[in-house]
């Protein structure tokens, strides 16, 4: 290692001379080698720094300062090749750069690349604008750009967007678990998010739809047998009262064609029943009864015949009595008057007609009200 402060020899003696030009060329075999920069540097000067992992420098053109090229102890300096190879150590680049002219760029596009946009930051930036930020709180995109996600074919994708503007700072802290089928994510006001069922829809719930089609998160009721795990928070409700075909699966219920009746629950108006039990049709017994009546009466209440006979006029002593004929007597002597006895006639009558009927349609094998039909579903 030699360096020498200039490069000059002096007009001296022989030995004086030697010693000089054998100084100057030293310093050349060693490139300037040592733990300082050389005193007197001059322009394009190559320096080999033993203080700097012999970092090997070279002297700028204003002969203002060393530029290291490279380490000697590397291969290739430490550079990278123009094709192929492994760089290792830092990779440096300009702290005074920006989202316009990054330290980390392409040739034919300047604006686009990475450079550091403040302390513990890394920009990313596009056509001269910063798209994302990384530091020490996270990664965030700016300008309100979404994240978008392609599909496997890199064309359609899903993406998630900021509002174009909020208050505050929002985060939201996913749950640390998958939840079950048919739950969403809901937050507790303070960002954190968990997985929950539709509390105005529980699991358990029947409702009529208009359509023979199943919406999504529910299930038909025609008694199908389902997976207890598939649908836990329906299992975790109905359990396997209305069946289960094996230990892992379970039924929901069967209402195809049937009416639903509101569970008595103590009422008494239809006791002795469980929920999920089911009844036979039945109509109480009854009959149908036709009657008629009709009274008649005939009444006379009595009365009297007069026959009115003359005195004298008694033919023989048999006391044979001749009427005179008529209502008005010939002879104003008669005064005496037969009276019969008071007559009467009554008669009552009385009929009845009583029938039974049997009603109801011929073969019929149930009772029932007029209907629309409709598809039952439960919601999972």
């Amino acid at each position: 290692m030699a360096q020498v402060s200039d490069f000059n020899v002096a007009n001296a003696s022989g030995a004086s001379v030697r010693s000089d030009i054998n100084a100057i060329l030293e310093a050349i075999k060693t490139c300037n080698s040592g733990g300082s920069d050389p005193s007197n540097p001059e322009q394009f000067m190559f320096y080999a720094d033993t203080a700097d992992n012999n970092n090997l420098k070279i002297r700028n053109a204003a002969n203002n300062a060393f530029t290291t090229i490279g380490s000697v102890d590397e291969a290739n300096l430490g550079l990278l090749p123009k094709a192929g190879g492994t760089m290792t150590g830092q990779l440096l680049g300009d702290d005074g750069s920006s989202s316009g002219s990054p330290a980390y760029a392409f040739d034919n596009d300047t604006d686009t690349g990475m450079f550091r946009s403040g302390s513990n930051t890394i920009g990313f930036a596009t056509a001269g604008t910063t798209r994302v930020s990384i530091s020490n709180a996270g990664l965030d995109m700016t300008n309100a750009l979404p994240i978008r996600f392609q599909d496997s074919s890199g064309a359609p994708f899903v993406a998630l967007k900021a509002p174009a503007s909020v208050s505050s700072n929002v985060t939201f802290t996913l749950p640390a678990a998958d939840g079950s089928a048919g739950e969403f994510l809901k937050t507790d006001g303070s960002g954190n998010l968990s997985f929950s069922i539709v509390q105005g829809v529980p699991s358990g719930a029947v409702f009529c739809i208009a359509v023979a089609s199943v919406p999504s998160g529910y299930l038909e009721c025609n008694g199908q047998s389902v997976s207890r795990t598939t649908f836990a928070a329906l299992f975790a409700i109905i359990g396997t009262q209305y069946g289960a075909s094996n230990s892992s699966t379970f039924k929901v219920p069967d209402l195809r064609g049937e009416f639903i009746r509101g569970f008595d629950n103590g009422r008494g108006v239809d006791s002795g029943r469980s929920v999920a039990s089911s009844q036979n049709h039945q109509h109480p017994q009854h009959d149908h009864a036709v009657s008629a009546s009709s009274n008649s009466n005939v009444s006379d209440p009595g009365h009297f015949h007069n026959l009115l006979y003359d005195n004298g006029s008694f033919g023989g002593s048999s006391g044979a009595v001749t009427p005179r004929g008529g209502n008005t007597p010939s002879n104003p002597g008669i005064n005496n008057r037969i009276s019969s006895k008071t007559t009467g006639v009554s008669v009552s009558t009385s009929t009845s007609i009583s029938q039974s009927q049997r009603g109801g349609t011929s073969n019929s094998s149930e009772t029932r009200p007029r209907n629309i039909a409709m598809m039952y579903v439960i919601k999972v």
